[in-house]
């Protein structure tokens, strides 16, 4: 008989054995999973490194540029700037004929691609667009428009922010557009911001950091990348960066419980790019080096406190607070050596696309030097890289072509579920400020004067007053932006003849014809005059003798529709105004 030492299946042996076969058998199994799943793992930073290495200097150059380019189709400039230079992205205008039907803009994103398809490199383009919602939205037919930001704020509820940026992210994808420059996360607290008002969610950093939030994720599921701006804030500033180069001045205690929490709201929702303020921040750089050129702001600020590792892109490098100071060639180079990924070129006045071209070779000869490292240029191409690689957009011949069929296009676009829900948050942003002498609801029956100073753009003006037109009993009276003596005149004597009059007023603090219309109809018809803020609600508080004044935050259609909807009982004024604008009164809504 054997020994217990030589039984084979002896209780000692037997647990050993079977421990060490199971962790045999584990290990041998986690190796399977480790070899199964380590090449989708380091697939996307190996395809991405590979392709960076394979390029040339002027390639690599040419995926930090964003451009702008003229007409509705592919041009020969177009082809060049593709083929030769091999720009990273474009951007969409109206102004520059780049906009003119949804099918056309389908067709125009598809053949971009194929001619990028046809590089040495194959790498598919960002196709861009500044489609904000209210008055910033360059795309305005066949697409569902929305309200303002500050309209969406005005219904106090950030998942609205969501639900505009997911329809707007279904919309623009399926014109091929993958860039949307939204939302915007500055905090409106000057009264005289001339570039950011309704833009803006307001004026409460905690409420704009929600809406902002919410906008990020609404972009996140649409499958859209969104850049929160303008880093880092332009809320507070007198000066248009279009036309000059402004200053912020809170003080870092400020800046930091004001300007800073919508972007650090946006980081944590996990956008994947930022775009840049062009204004000079003292408090962050008292260099007083722009923050579109200032590693201070870029780096110390963005990436290192802030935490951010997505893109960075520059708000157009052709606006006037570039191209008047440095200038918009000099202005590329400092903001790619400060920090910047990208560096977009729009279609600013006086901007030619020779200077995107100038540009280039500026950058070129400038890593050639040393004087941007190559190590900076190669961080900004590999994100951008990984970016399109998560978009599905690095190699350009798998990207799925848009639908170019007006009717089948149409079954994506402006669908009845989407118009509902912008019509749904219009309605929600109505904003009643004051109506002491009780003239709401208006009566359908009789006579109401409408007065609206036109914009002058008929893709705006035309769509607004349809909208005007559509309410009971109206007579429309379109007026220029800044009416004349005889304009005013000739509406005071129209005025005699309505029941009611209901007078939209925007921009009326730099508009003297306005105002002088407003003070005159106020003062000749006493309790009859329904005066609208249809652009900032700031507007409101220039005329303290107005006695029913109403919000809308902008005149895109459904906000126009909406504000006759709740003139004639149909709909319960709800918004509540999200910046502080001056007015006491019954109405008026405690400050934020």
């Amino acid at each position: 008989m054997p020994s217990e030492k030589t039984k084979p299946f002896g209780r000692r042996r037997l647990l050993p054995n079977l421990a060490k076969a199971c962790a045999k058998a584990a290990l041998a199994a986690f190796f399977c999973v480790l070899a199964w799943a380590l090449p989708g793992m380091a697939g996307r930073a190996s395809q991405v490194d590979a392709l960076c290495a394979a390029m040339s200097l002027e390639e690599k150059v040419g995926q930090v540029f964003t451009v702008y380019f003229a007409g509705p189709v592919v041009s020969d400039d177009l082809r060049s700037l593709i083929a030769d230079y091999h720009i990273g992205g474009v951007i969409y205008y109206s102004v520059s004929g780049n906009v003119e039907s949804p099918a056309q803009v389908a067709a125009l994103s598809r053949d971009m691609q194929k001619a990028a398809a046809g590089t040495p490199k194959g790498v598919g383009l960002f196709v861009s667009v500044d489609q904000e919602g209210g008055p910033v939205a360059r795309l305005r037919r066949g697409v569902t428009l929305f309200p303002s930001n500050m309209a969406v704020a005005a219904t106090g509820n950030p998942d609205n922010a969501g639900i505009m940026a997911r329809i707007m992210a279904r919309e623009l994808s399926a014109l091929g557009v993958n860039v949307n420059f939204a939302p915007v996360a500055d905090v409106n607290v000057n009264p005289e911001n001339p570039i950011i008002g309704i833009r803006s969610f307001g004026q409460d950093p905690a409420k704009v950091a929600a809406f902002t939030a919410a906008a990020v994720r609404g972009y996140e599921k649409g499958r859209m990348l969104c850049t929160p701006k303008h880093f880092p804030g332009h809320g507070d500033t007198a000066v248009d960066s279009h036309l000059g180069l402004p200053v912020v001045t809170h003080d870092a205690a400020t800046f930091s419980r004001v300007d800073l929490p919508p972007f650090q709201a946006a980081i944590t929702a996990g956008t994947r790019a930022i775009m840049t303020a062009h204004v000079e921040l003292p408090a962050v750089d008292p260099s007083m080096v722009p923050s579109t050129l200032s590693q201070k702001v870029l780096v110390g600020l963005l990436r290192e406190k802030l935490g951010f590792q997505g893109l960075i892109f520059t708000d157009s490098l052709g606006m006037g607070a570039m191209a008047n100071t440095v200038g918009t060639v000099e202005a590329a180079a400092k903001a790619l050596a400060a920090g910047a990924d990208v560096l977009l070129f729009g279609a600013d006045k006086g901007h030619t696309t020779d200077q995107q071209r100038q540009a280039h070779a500026r950058i070129v000869a400038a890593v050639r030097s040393g004087e941007i490292p190559m190590a900076r240029l190669d961080e900004a191409v590999r994100r951008i890289l990984t970016e399109k690689k998560r978009l599905g957009i690095l190699a350009a011949r798998d990207i799925k072509a848009p639908e170019t069929d007006p009717q089948k296009l149409a079954t994506r676009l402006a669908t009845a579920a989407h118009v509902r829900e912008a019509d749904r948050i219009a309605r929600r942003s109505m904003t009643l400020l004051r109506d002491d002498a009780h003239l709401l609801p208006l009566k359908k029956s009789g006579l109401t004067l409408v007065i609206r100073p036109r914009r002058g753009a008929p893709d705006v003006d035309e769509p607004a007053e349809a909208a005007l037109s559509a309410w009971p009993g109206v007579r429309l009276a379109p007026v220029s932006g800044d009416p004349s003596p005889t304009e005013t005149a000739d509406v005071l004597a129209l005025a005699r003849e309505a029941r009611a009059v209901v007078l939209l007023v925007s921009g009326a603090a730099t508009k003297p014809g306005q105002a002088r219309l407003a003070r005159e109809l106020l003062a000749a018809h006493p309790g009859k005059v329904v005066l609208v803020a249809s652009g900032a609600p700031y507007d409101a508080a220039l005329f303290p003798d107005a006695s029913c004044l109403v919000a809308t935050y902008g005149d895109v259609p459904a906000s126009l529709t909406a504000l006759g909807q709740s003139l004639y009982g149909d709909n319960p004024f709800r918004g509540v105004c999200p910046v502080n604008i001056g007015l006491a009164g019954p109405f008026a809504p405690d400050s934020p």
